[in-house]
């Protein structure tokens, strides 16, 4: 018993010690509890310790109390009320007050933002922010608002002042001389770039930073044009004269494209470098000429008496590959520039890169004759041709075309024609006649007939009948020399030939009273006969004779009209080899020209 007292009155001790330990615990936690409360309760309208803005220290102020410290520190820096924002390009300036731009400090808003963390309604997040505030300092700093709209007016009204579309260099052929003209620098303003510009000068910077030099900002400008300086001028007209007389040709469905001169001199770019943007619009336009759906063949005649009622030949589908094309032209033109010697003529022919379509019905399959195929091509254009000419030309193509020879058999161009008057249809325009050009009906039908002697000479039929004109005419040599040419009138003047062939060969021309271009195909079946001119040669230059002048009662005295022009007289000759499949000469045709002189001849008012 004795032992058991005292260790009861041992354990009533350790029990009023506890007790007396976790009510003065409970005691302690209200008591930090409340100061926690006080500490937050002090904080929730002043700012977090270690809070700064404009590097400026809040802690513990109100929001009116740190407005004001801010304030003070910026009154010596930007004043939105009298400070103005200017936008500048060299002497071109535009500006406005800050205010009428909407552009005003965010001072409110940090100092919204800044005390946002003292009012959160979690206590425990609260807790949380205020150990880490002191902890990590919290910085917030003052910019310049501003509005998009307004600020946008003034960039436009800066871009008014500084756009100017300038005027690429050029070069123009004149003769053989090139004029450079060096352009005109344009200038575009960025918008883009100069909203970038003022960000980063202006708005994204501290407001405390700012100085009123700041706030004149240089505009972003492009200058897409450059114009030429007198060097340069003169260093490009060295590098175009490589570019005189060169010439480019694209070969395509029995056509060309010639590029020469001024064409060549359009697709440079300069100072240096071709042009990427000409070229591809060049080619743009040469498909619209080229590009074309496939279409079946077309051939509707009689039997028995071979009349052709109606003839249109298969066509492959075409489109012209822009991208090798392209290519073709930037090689050729590289080509040129990097030439040593300046006069080196770099005349080169290519085919125009196309991809075809095959049409569902050909020739070959529409007719038993042998009409399957071109087998010679001629071409030619009479550009500057009178109306009544033009008129002509078209009249008497019509005429010739879808003509059906025989194997073996002879063609006249004369009979084929038929009669040539005012009462057949045509109309009067310049001929050859007596010795003297005078107007008569059917001026212009040598052109067809000379283009036919053309697509016969390609084809290497046997020509029976051929005879030049007596004078140099200029449209048959456009595109061509002296001595390709046939003249025909009534009777013997005539151009014939014998189809000697497989089989039987149609005759198809075509004329064009817009673009004044003609040209004659020969369909038959091919032998694999070829053909080549050789030895051409062109003598005895003399030039025209003196002018001569017809009195004339029936016009106003004093008054001139020509009715007849001046040519050069000139002769010419050729060969026209004609082989076999095997390269064994067939035939060898030769070909003489005597061109006269001629006078010009007026009639005079007496």
């Amino acid at each position: 018993m004795d032992k058991i007292q005292p260790a009861i009155k041992r354990s009533f001790n350790q029990n009023a010690q506890s007790k007396a330990l976790l009510i003065l615990g409970i005691l302690l936690l209200f008591l930090s509890v409340w100061l926690v409360l006080i500490y937050l309760q002090y904080y929730n309208d002043k700012f977090f310790p270690k809070t700064y803005i404009n590097d400026l220290n809040v802690s513990g102020l109100s929001k009116e109390e740190a407005k004001s410290k801010v304030l003070a520190q910026m009154q010596n820096g930007i004043n939105p009320k009298s400070d103005r924002l200017s936008l500048v390009y060299g002497e071109q300036k535009v500006e406005a007050q800050l205010t009428q731009l909407g552009i005003q400090d965010n001072l409110d808003e940090v100092l919204e933002l800044a005390l946002t963390p003292n009012r959160s309604p979690d206590g425990w997040q609260k807790t949380k922010l205020v150990i880490k505030s002191h902890l990590y300092p919290q910085r917030y700093f003052v910019k310049l608002n501003f509005a998009t709209d307004k600020v946008e007016v003034l960039i436009q009204e800066l871009k008014k002042l500084v756009d100017v579309a300038g005027e690429k260099p050029q070069a123009q052929l004149l003769g053989q001389k090139i004029i450079v003209n060096p352009g005109l620098t344009g200038t575009e303003l960025l918008v883009e770039e100069t909203w970038q510009a003022l960000h980063q000068q202006v708005f994204e910077r501290n407001l405390r930073d700012l100085k009123p030099q700041d706030l004149q900002v240089v505009a972003v400008i492009e200058q897409p044009i450059l114009a030429l300086d007198s060097e340069q001028i003169e260093q490009t007209q060295q590098r175009l004269e490589k570019f005189l007389g060169q010439k480019l040709e694209f070969n395509y469905d029995y056509r060309k494209t010639t590029l020469t001169g001024q064409t060549l001199l359009d697709l440079l770019q300069l100072p240096t470098g071709p042009d990427q943007e000409k070229i591809a619009e060049f080619i743009q336009t040469l498909k619209t000429q080229v590009d074309r759906p496939s279409s079946d063949a077309i051939f509707d005649y009689d039997s028995q008496t071979l009349a052709v009622k109606e003839f249109v030949p298969d066509q492959d589908g075409l489109e012209v590959d822009a991208l090798a094309s392209q290519k073709i032209i930037e090689e050729f033109l590289q080509q040129i520039e990097n030439q040593a010697v300046t006069d080196q003529k770099i005349e080169s022919s290519f085919d125009l890169p196309l991809a075809k379509v095959k049409a569902d019905l050909t020739l070959e399959e529409s007719n038993d004759l042998g009409i399957k195929e071109v087998i010679g091509f001629g071409e030619s254009w009479y550009d500057h041709s009178i109306p009544n000419r033009i008129f002509n030309v078209d009249l008497a193509t019509s005429r010739i075309t879808n003509h059906i020879v025989k194997p073996n058999a002879e063609f006249s161009f004369n009979k084929a024609l038929g009669d040539v008057s005012d009462r057949s249809g045509y109309r009067n325009a310049y001929i050859i006649e007596a010795g003297q050009t005078k107007l008569s009906p059917g001026g212009g039908v040598c052109q067809v007939s000379s283009t036919l002697f053309r697509s016969l000479l390609d084809a290497g039929v046997k020509i029976s009948k051929r005879l030049p004109h007596a004078y140099r005419v200029s449209y048959y040599e456009i595109g061509n020399e002296p001595g390709f040419d046939a003249t025909v009138y009534s009777g013997e003047v005539d151009l014939r030939f014998i189809n000697d062939t497989p089989g039987h060969v149609l005759i198809s021309c075509q004329s064009d009273n817009k673009t004044l271009y003609m040209s004659c195909k020969i369909y038959g079946t091919s032998d694999g006969r070829s053909n080549e001119i050789v030895n051409y040669k062109k003598w005895g230059a003399s030039p025209p004779l003196p002018t001569v002048y017809i009195d004339d009662p029936n016009l106003p005295k004093g008054k001139l009209e020509q009715i007849d022009w001046s040519a050069s007289g000139i002769k010419s000759e050729f060969t026209n080899i004609v082989r076999d499949s095997d390269g064994q000469i067939i035939r060898e045709d030769y070909y003489y020209s005597n061109y006269r002189p001629w006078a010009a001849k007026y009639l005079r008012g007496v």
